[in-house]
């Protein structure tokens, strides 16, 4: 059948995005809070978001892990991440809920230098997907197992600014992703990043064009906040999203 997918608004995203922010961060942020005088070169990296719109809603965790040494040295890398969601669309006349879960674990070597990064990550990764009514025209449905291949880097052109660029290719259900974002200090613990991103797989591809602002709570706690628009084939609208990282 033919789909029209990913149908967007944002007010069910904006209103998740809050409550997940409210419970989240009161008792999450203090256990990982220290200041810059008690901080020493952390070994994990823990990152959590939500995403989404009307009629998507998604959310991701995982952890980056230095199984010697330390995250601001070079090293050896250990990446785990799982994420998951529900979505609406139409199948003729047919309202259509999909649901996607998947999950990976990458091993991986970052080289770092005085204003440059680099990560090169691969392992295996799996991914489910189900539609309800059962939709025949939606390809890649149940569960694959596969391999990814993740590739991170940032640049810092100058002081109060840095480049991030990835992109990533996993063959469950030959999905892709790549991002560029350049990422400005406004203030102290305060910064403005414009974004733009692509992901799909065969027969869906999306846009988007957005911006974060974000807010260095402690040293080793960051949140981000913000949104932008998507296009799609069957209908651009806005998003949102809410980004949570920690280091320890």
């Amino acid at each position: 059948m033919e789909t029209s997918r990913y149908q967007r608004g944002t007010g069910s995203c904006l209103r998740a995005l809050l409550y997940g922010a409210i419970i989240f961060c009161p008792t999450s942020l203090t256990a990982w809070a220290e200041t810059e005088a008690d901080r020493i070169p952390p070994r994990w990296h823990l990152f959590f978001g939500l995403d989404g719109a009307e009629q998507s809603f998604f959310g991701h965790g995982g952890l980056v892990w230095a199984p010697h040494g330390d995250l601001d040295h070079t090293g050896w890398r250990v990446r785990a991440s799982a994420n998951g969601g529900t979505f609406n669309y139409l199948a003729g006349t047919t309202d259509i809920t999909g649901r996607l879960l998947s999950a990976e674990v990458l091993a991986g070597f970052q080289w770092l230098g005085r204003d440059l990064g680099i990560t090169v990550y691969a392992g295996p990764t799996v991914q489910d997907q189900t539609t309800a009514p059962y939709d025949p025209g939606k390809p890649r449905q149940g569960t694959h197992f596969g391999a990814k291949a993740l590739v991170e880097g940032w640049l810092r052109p100058a002081d109060g600014m840095i480049f991030n660029l990835s992109g990533s290719y996993a063959t469950a259900a030959e999905t892709y992703c790549a991002r560029f974002a350049v990422v400005v200090d406004i203030a102290p613990n305060l910064s403005l990043g414009p974004e733009i991103s692509a992901f799909g797989e065969p027969g869906y591809d999306q846009q988007r064009y957005g911006v974060l602002v974000g807010y260095r709570v402690r040293p080793a706690v960051e949140v981000k906040v913000g949104g932008g628009w998507a296009v799609e084939p069957d209908g651009d609208g806005p998003y949102a999203a809410l980004q949570i990282k920690m280091w320890k």
